[in-house]
C-alpha cells in the first residue's frame, strides 16, 4: 500500500516524464545501479530504481535483474507476481530486439507493425492500471512529499462525505493517511549511524495507529508513552535510539499498544480517540537525532496475567506502568529485586505472543519463570500475585536478525529455560516471506518429560507446519519414554547436521542453555564445520 500510495503522490517514476518509449538492450545494461536501475520483465522495461525500499526481497535482490532482461530470473523466484500492475507507473517502454530501419523510423504515415512509436497499453491493461489507482483512492488522497519543516504536514484534504459516512458508521480500517514521510536527520554512515525513519499512520473513528518503519530485518524495540497530550516513540536499533514525537490534531488516550514486524522492520503504535470521528489531519510529526544507547532503561511493570506452564514454571505477563516496550528478537530484560538490602538480578528473555492463554495484549511482557526452591529471585517471581509491581532494565543482546538475511535452514538448540528466546526465532523463521525458509530443527534438552516447556503449543505448529522438525531428549526419562535420552553430544547433533547439505544451503545454529552446555555446543558445532559465523550462543 505504501507502493501504491508513492504511485499516486504525482512522482515521475519511469524516470522519463512519463512517457513510453522503445528501449535497446544497448541502453537497458547502462542503467544498472541502485541510483538508477532498469530491468526487462517479458519485453517491456522497467524503471525499479524508486520500488527498490519496497521490494520484500531487499534491494540486492531485485539489483540482480538490473540493466538486464530479467524474464528468466523473475520466473524463477516468483512468476505468479502482477508485476505489470505492480510496475505499471514505472513502465519505460518496450525492449527492442530489432535494429530499426530507416523506413521504419521516418515513414510514420505507414509505419509497420515493428515500428518505433508509441504503443498504446490494451484496454485490459489500462483496466488494471485504473483499479489499481482506484484503490489507492480510496485508502488515501493524492498527496505531496512530507517534510517537518513543511507546513503540508498539517494539511490535507478530508475524506469524500461518502468516505466519512463509511468509516463513522462501522470502525473499519480506512486510512486517510499522507505518505510515508521521512526523519530530515541525515544518516552519517561513516560513523555508523542508521538510515533515516519513514512513517505512514491509518486511521478508524475509534483509532489510531502510527506506523515507523525502520528497514528490512532492523530488529527494532521501543517504548511509547503519551505525555501533556503528545505521543512519544523511542526507536531502538542495532544500539541506536532515535526519537519520534506526534503532536496530534485532536485528543488521543491510553491505553497505547505496540507490535513489531521483524521482518519488514515495522513498529506500530496505537492509540484509542477521545473523540469518535475521522480527522481531517494526523497532526505535526518531528525525529530527533539518532544517539549511541549508552545505559538500559529502567521501568515498574505491573502483574496483569499469571499461568502455569509446567509442574515448576510459571508464566508472567507484565505490563510497564509507562507504557509499552517492545524488547528485539533475541534480546532480554533483567528483572531487580531487592532482598535484605541486597539487589538480586536474573535475565530472562520474553517469549512473545501465541506462547500463553492470556490473549492478545500487545502491551505485556511475557516472561516464563523457572522456580528453584534454593534460588534467590525465583520464589518471589513465582509468588506474585495480579497487580504487584516488577522492576525491570534493559533490553540487553547483541544478537543481529541481519545474520539470517539468507538462511534457509535453522538450528535451535536449548536445554531448559532456554528454550525462551528460540521461541520467538521459531515463529520468525517459519512466518518469513522472503527468503523461505525450508526447515527448522528444535533439539530439546530436559531433565524429564514433565520439564518440556510449551510443549502443547510446539505440537500445534507441528500439526500446521510441516517445516518444523522437533526432537526431544530427556537425560533422566522415565522407563515409558520412547524418544532420545542423554545429554548433548556430537552423535545427537549429527542427527539433522549433516555436513554435505550445510555446504549446499544457507544454514544458522542458536544455542542456549546453563554455561557448561552452551560451551560443549559450540564445541561439537565446531566439530561437525558450522563455521563459527553462523552460530550464535545466547548468555545471559
Amino acid at each position: 500500500m505504501d507502493w501504491i500510495r508513492l504511485g499516486n503522490s504525482g512522482k515521475d517514476l519511469n524516470g522519463i516524464g512519463g512517457r513510453i518509449r522503445p528501449v535497446t538492450p544497448t541502453e537497458l545494461a547502462t542503467h544498472n545501479t541502485q541510483e538508477d536501475a532498469w530491468l526487462a520483465i517479458r519485453g517491456r522495461v522497467y524503471n525499479i530504481t524508486y520500488y527498490l525500499p519496497y521490494h520484500p526481497g531487499g534491494p540486492e535482490e531485485l539489483m540482480r535483474g538490473a540493466g538486464i532482461d530479467a524474464t528468466e530470473l523473475f520466473d524463477k523466484v516468483h512468476p505468479w507476481v502482477n508485476y505489470d500492475s505492480l510496475l505499471a507507473k514505472c513502465l519505460v517502454g518496450p525492449l527492442r530486439t530489432d535494429r530499426p530501419d530507416a523506413e521504419e523510423l521516418f515513414d510514420i504515415a505507414n509505419a509497420s507493425p515493428k515500428s518505433d512509436r508509441l504503443r498504446e497499453p490494451s484496454k485490459a491493461q489500462e483496466l488494471v492500471r485504473k483499479s489499481m489507482e482506484n484503490l489507492a483512492n480510496c485508502i488515501t488522497p493524492v498527496r505531496k512529499k512530507i517534510t517537518t519543516k513543511s507546513e503540508d504536514n498539517v494539511k490535507g484534504s478530508p475524506p469524500s462525505k461518502i468516505m466519512q459516512s463509511l468509516i463513522q458508521s462501522s470502525d473499519l480500517p480506512v486510512s486517510i493517511s499522507r505518505r510515508a514521510a521521512s526523519s530530515p536527520i541525515k544518516s552519517d554512515k561513516a560513523q555508523g549511524s542508521p538510515p533515516p525513519l519513514r512513517f505512514d499512520w491509518i486511521q478508524t473513528s475509534m483509532k489510531l495507529t502510527i506506523s515507523i518503519y525502520t528497514g528490512l530485518l532492523a530488529n527494532p524495540g521501543g517504548c511509547a508513552k503519551i505525555t501533556d497530550g503528545r505521543l512519544h516513540v523511542e526507536v531502538a536499533t542495532d544500539g541506536w535510539l532515535r526519537t519520534v514525537q506526534l503532536i496530534p490534531d485532536e485528543q488521543i488516550k491510553d491505553p497505547l499498544q505496540m507490535r513489531v514486524f521483524s521482518e519488514s522492520g515495522k513498529i506500530e503504535v496505537m492509540a484509542s480517540k477521545v473523540e469518535h470521528k475521522v480527522w481531517k489531519n494526523v497532526g505535526v510529526m518531528s525525529f530527533g537525532a539518532a544517539t549511541q544507547i549508552s545505559s538500559p532503561r529502567t521501568l515498574d511493570c505491573r502483574v496483569m496475567h499469571v499461568e502455569r506452564v509446567s509442574h515448576d514454571t510459571t508464566l508472567l505477563a507484565l505490563s510497564p506502568v509507562s507504557g509499552p516496550v517492545i524488547v528485539p528478537l533475541g534480546h532480554h530484560i533483567r528483572v531487580h529485586h531487592k532482598i535484605n538490602d541486597k539487589e538480586c538480578i536474573r535475565s530472562y528473555t520474553p517469549v512473545g505472543d501465541g506462547w500463553d492463554n492470556f490473549g492478545g495484549d500487545l502491551s505485556a511482557l511475557k516472561l516464563a519463570i523457572k522456580r528453584y526452591d534454593t534460588g534467590d529471585l525465583s520464589p518471589y517471581l513465582t509468588s506474585l500475585k495480579l497487580g504487584d509491581l516488577v522492576t525491570l532494565s534493559g533490553p540487553y543482546g547483541n544478537f543481529q536478525l541481519q545474520k539470517l538475511k539468507q538462511v534457509k535452514v535453522m538450528y535451535l538448540i536449548a536445554a531448559g529455560s532456554g528454550i525462551t528466546p528460540m521461541l520467538g526465532l521459531l515463529r520468525f523463521m517459519l512466518a518469513r516471506s522472503n527468503l523461505k525458509c525450508k526447515r527448522v530443527h528444535l533439539i530439546f534438552f530436559n531433565k524429564t518429560e514433565e520439564d518440556i516447556l510449551f510443549k502443547e503449543k510446539i505440537n500445534e505448529i507441528i500439526k500446521q507446519d510441516d517445516r518444523l522438525n522437533v526432537i526431544h531428549v530427556l537425560s533422566n526419562a522415565s522407563s515409558s519414554w520412547t524418544g532420545l535420552k542423554g545429554r548433548i553430544s556430537s552423535e545427537i547433533l549429527s542427527l539433522v547436521i549433516d555436513k554435505e547439505l550445510y555446504t549446499q544451503e544457507q544454514h544458522f545454529a542458536c544455542l542456549c542453555g546453563k554455561t557448561e552446555f552452551t560451551q560443549a555446543g559450540l564445541e561439537i558445532l565446531r566439530r561437525l564445520g558450522v563455521k563459527e559465523n553462523d552460530v550464535h550462543a545466547f548468555i545471559g
